[in-house]
């Protein structure tokens, strides 16, 4: 039976919402970055040509699809937290000092976002189908996927994999090292 809100026949006009979002997007951070020129044509024509390619991967499509639903709910429940800050007393300046670097704010919302893509990016590129063989083997059809079974295992797998692992251990080491070098540095250069 036909509804008013029946939404399915919108999902014949998801390509052209994937088009105005990319081209939105990436003329807007065009201009907050004044990457390729200032001129307002020229970084159109260019978002337009960016949002053109895109649109024409079915990959894209997939991850454009899984991730913005998840961006609009953090969006969503930041502005609200922000609105129960502002009710509650708080000024723009405690609101920049809260969501700025001294807090560690933006550095947690990174993290999340960071993980929100690694996410996405496992279950576009990593999912298939998982058939067991006559010895318990795992094989898997589909896209590729070395380390996990599938979808969500497979970014799982992925991150637990010892060489990764190893890799970022030692990353953590020299990141500890620079920091402790320099502040040695600087101490010196204090006195």
């Amino acid at each position: 039976m036909a509804t008013f809100l029946d939404m399915g026949m919108l999902e014949y006009f998801n390509i052209i919402f994937y088009f105005l979002f990319l081209f939105v997007l990436v003329f807007a951070v065009m201009q907050a970055t004044k990457f390729p020129t200032e001129n307002k044509n020229l970084s159109a024509i260019l978002a337009f040509l960016i949002a053109v390619l895109v649109i024409f991967s079915s990959s894209t499509r997939d991850i454009i699809s899984i991730i913005t639903p998840t961006f609009v709910v953090i969006i969503f429940f930041l502005f609200f937290i922000l609105l129960i800050y502002r009710f509650m007393g708080a000024n723009d300046a405690d609101v920049r000092s809260i969501m700025g670097s001294e807090g560690g704010t933006r550095t947690f919302l990174l993290i999340i976002i960071l993980i929100i893509i690694l996410s996405t990016l496992g279950k576009t590129f990593f999912s298939g189908t998982a058939e067991t063989t006559e010895n318990g083997e795992m094989n898997i059809s589909g896209k590729n996927s070395e380390v996990g079974t599938k979808g969500e295992d497979a970014l799982v797998g992925t991150l637990t994999h010892p060489k990764l692992l190893g890799l970022v251990l030692i990353l953590i080491i020299g990141a500890f090292a620079m920091t402790f070098i320099s502040r040695e540095a600087q101490q010196i250069i204090m006195k």
